[in-house]
């Protein structure tokens, strides 16, 4: 559609295993990703989240199905990468071309690696290396940010600075992003949009839309709106018998 930054249709992925016998990885995923906005797909491990995210950002072939993205979209891999050789602002400006430094020296503020610049980012954490990641994606000026399974292995409060820093950065540098998790409270927390799907093939099974409002931070996870929008996604989970995904 028009006012959509992602379409995904009839989207299909069979690929054959060890044995030789062809596995239906993905079948018939469709969904669609608004300017803008954050939009998670949440599934059980194993379902082809990042495969599905891997084919939209181009990096894989699906075996049936369209993608139509408007302009172009960059991907952040479940492990955010760094160039060891080079120090943070190289790691940002790699493979960029006609940079504005004033620009670089704003987004590396904005992604909070001010003052960081010269330090060499593969002895720093993996939320250190995820700002990065992100700071390097927002200099290309895509329309869509691809992030896979990404905060897993982070601290809770250096998830929740993370959440809020995609989010504002969806609204400043007018991206739209396209997030996998398998954790509840992750998709709520940083969602506007929510698709879950099942595996066995991969199938996207319920969409939830999200009207949240104000700052998501630890205090959001008390209130009402968090609760009653918990307590749906864990109904669609039950109805489709999804009991892998987290609950945490």
């Amino acid at each position: 559609m028009n006012d959509t930054i992602l379409t995904v249709s009839d989207l299909s992925k069979d690929y054959i295993d060890t044995a030789g016998f062809i596995v239906h990885l993905l079948e018939g995923i469709n969904f669609e990703v608004e300017p803008q906005t954050v939009t998670t797909i949440l599934a059980p491990s194993g379902a082809g989240k990042s495969s599905l995210l891997k084919i939209t950002a181009g990096l894989e072939n699906p075996t049936a199905g369209k993608i139509l993205i408007k302009d172009k979209a960059v991907f952040i891999p479940s492990k955010p990468s760094s160039f060891p050789w080079l120090n943070v602002s190289e790691n940002i400006k790699f493979n960029s071309n006609n940079i504005n430094e004033e620009k670089v020296k704003e987004i590396i503020e904005f992604v909070g690696l001010s003052g960081y610049e010269e330090h060499f980012a593969h002895t720093k954490s993996l939320g250190f290396r995820f700002r990065i990641s992100l700071a390097r994606a927002i200099i290309k000026e895509p329309s869509l940010l691809i992030i896979d399974e990404t905060f897993g292995n982070m601290k809770s409060e250096i998830k929740l600075d993370l959440y809020g820093l995609v989010r504002e950065a969806a609204v400043r540098y007018k991206l739209s992003v396209l997030f996998a998790t398998t954790n509840i409270s992750e998709s709520l927390i940083i969602s506007d949009i929510i698709y879950i799907m099942k595996k066995k093939p991969g199938e996207i099974v319920t969409k939830i839309d999200l009207k949240f409002k104000g700052i998501r931070d630890e205090k959001f996870y008390l209130t009402g709106d968090f609760v009653r929008s918990k307590n749906i996604i864990d109904s669609a989970l039950n109805e489709h018998n999804l009991k892998e995904l987290l609950v945490l």
